[in-house]
């Protein structure tokens, strides 16, 4: 067994503290990056050539994943990603949806006001669409915005003002 553990902060969960008595592989990813429900690209790559290592070494070994509170979007976004990865499903919308359909409702109504879909297809896109001989995940290369539209500005300093930084993936 190994488990995938997608928690908060630093601290040890109730799960890891009783699966470690037995001796398993824990390995601990964060739950969010920068308070949205998706992490790097680094880190998904991690995850994902850590678990493909992990389940062609036999067919016995089993993965599990346990997320903390408020985690279960991350934790969907990975298993999707997982599956598309491994090609043992195709779609990365339907995909999706059909682990979060698997939620229990609890879960879904902890999820986070920011809704993390249109992001973490965006990232199954990238995964679904790459090619096994390139590299990957991709490379940062330059790139040039002609133009940026803000609806809304943010008063973030109180005097009308902020400072947008622009990060994008693909």
């Amino acid at each position: 067994f190994i488990m995938f553990n997608f928690r908060d902060g630093d601290s040890r969960s109730r799960m890891e503290s009783v699966l470690t008595e037995y001796d398993m592989t824990i390995m601990d990813y964060p739950r969010y990056y920068e308070g949205c429900p998706l992490l790097t690209m680094e880190t998904v790559h991690h995850f994902l050539k850590s678990a493909e290592s992990w389940l062609l070494l036999s067919q016995q070994n089993i993965l599990l994943s346990h997320c903390e509170l408020g985690g279960w979007p991350t934790l969907a976004f990975m298993l999707a990603s997982l599956l598309l990865y491994r090609k043992q499903f195709s779609g990365e919308q339907r995909t999706l949806e059909m682990i979060y359909k698997h939620a229990p409702r609890e879960l879904l109504q902890l999820m986070s006001p920011l809704n993390p879909l249109p992001s973490q297809l965006r990232f199954l896109q990238y995964i679904s669409s790459r090619d096994v001989g390139s590299q990957w995940p991709p490379l940062d290369r330059a790139l040039t915005l002609d133009c940026v539209n803000l609806r809304l500005i943010p008063d973030f300093d109180g005097e009308g003002g902020c400072r947008p930084i622009f990060r994008i993936y693909g």
